[in-house]
């Protein structure tokens, strides 16, 4: 209940601040607001009504939506569409900046409360029966030494006790900043799914300034841009599995959340759940800009149409293009969320 709880919560951050961006930039900018939607219509109830803007819920959750008045109708004074090529870019805009900040706030957030250390090897889980337990390790335990060759990482760690399967190993670890020495038999042939020792790894987290965890929250919302952009072409160059590229509904979304609950409770879950919001947040906005009728992407087509070719085409056969794109979108959006259950995502453990 925690985790869906989490999910709600987590989307409904993504979806408002999505239709915010396009609200402020319409208030900003004179475009008369009439709907502020929660989920696709039909309506359930009308929330509250401010600034002349009803703010609904509705009963397809699938997303949510702002509806300026005169959209697709520019005889509508102080509408959308009777507003200049530089305003309705704007507003259009708004919604997928929204997105790109919100993941920046993300990955900001996760580096400055939770990015981990991976200088340092921390014990986070000791499986019952192991030499681990044995040893007398617990979760918690930050790991020195092996051997006395100073544990850097995973690798150095790993490294030492690999070359020494079946002897005499000694391990030095930090305990509530007490100093305790061990000793423990690596296993040649552990149990499926547990290593030598027995213990599950990971990193204390990294004391990070606020603009450091700034710089990298830049540095990986441009870096996930980038990746996302790149997909395309790696698919058809071949250096991109299909599963790199596959697009997750609900269910997958929820997957890869509960998924990083999974991975650590104490020290990668933070970090691992807010890089998430970054990714599905910038995977928003991308979507939300590809020219198809109904997104923003497909308004904008329109837009720029009229830029080039100094006349609009007619609002009525816009209307139907983004009304048949709407329709369009509800079947894909169906579609890929019977995938996830038919087909559920492949995730690492």
């Amino acid at each position: 209940m925690t985790e869906f709880l989490l999910f709600v919560l987590i989307l409904a951050i993504m979806i408002i601040g999505h239709e915010f961006g396009h609200f402020l930039a319409a208030k900003a900018t004179g475009v008369k607001v009439e709907e502020f939607g929660l989920g696709f219509p039909p309506r359930l109830a009308t929330l509250f009504e401010w600034g002349g803007t009803k703010f609904t819920l509705n009963a397809i959750p699938f997303g949510g939506f702002v509806r300026p008045s005169g959209e697709d109708d520019p005889d509508v004074p102080g509408g959308l569409s009777a507003a200049s090529k530089k305003v309705r870019t704007v507003v259009l805009l708004a919604g997928p900046f929204a997105n790109v900040i919100l993941a920046f706030l993300a990955f900001t957030l996760a580096y400055k409360i939770a990015a981990p250390d991976p200088s340092r090897v921390l014990v986070t889980q000791v499986d019952p029966g192991s030499p681990g337990a044995a040893a007398g390790l617990q979760a918690g335990d930050l790991i020195l030494d092996v051997n006395d060759q100073p544990v850097t990482g995973f690798t150095s760690l790993q490294q030492v006790v690999d070359a020494n399967k079946g002897q005499m190993i000694s391990l030095t670890v930090s305990r509530q900043g007490q100093t305790i020495h061990a000793s423990l038999v690596p296993r040649e042939s552990p149990p499926a799914n547990q290593g030598p020792i027995g213990i599950t790894l990971g990193n204390p987290v990294l004391n990070m300034g606020l603009l450091q965890a700034a710089d990298q929250g830049v540095q990986s919302t441009f870096g996930q841009i980038d990746a996302i952009a790149r997909l395309p072409a790696r698919l058809v160059a071949g250096t991109a599995s299909p599963d790199q590229t596959r697009i997750s509904g609900l269910k997958g979304m929820y997957d890869m959340l509960a998924w990083a609950g999974q991975i650590d409770q104490n020290t990668r879950r933070p970090f691992l759940t807010l890089n998430l919001i970054g990714v599905i947040s910038i995977g928003l906005a991308i979507a939300n800009l590809l020219p198809f009728p109904a997104l923003d992407g497909g308004r904008l087509m329109f837009v720029f149409y009229e830029a080039v070719a100094g006349h609009r085409i007619s609002p009525r056969y816009e209307g139907l293009a983004h009304a048949i794109g709407f329709a369009v979108l509800l079947i894909i959006m169906v579609y890929v969320n019977l995938q996830d259950f038919i087909n559920p995502i492949s995730l690492p453990h």
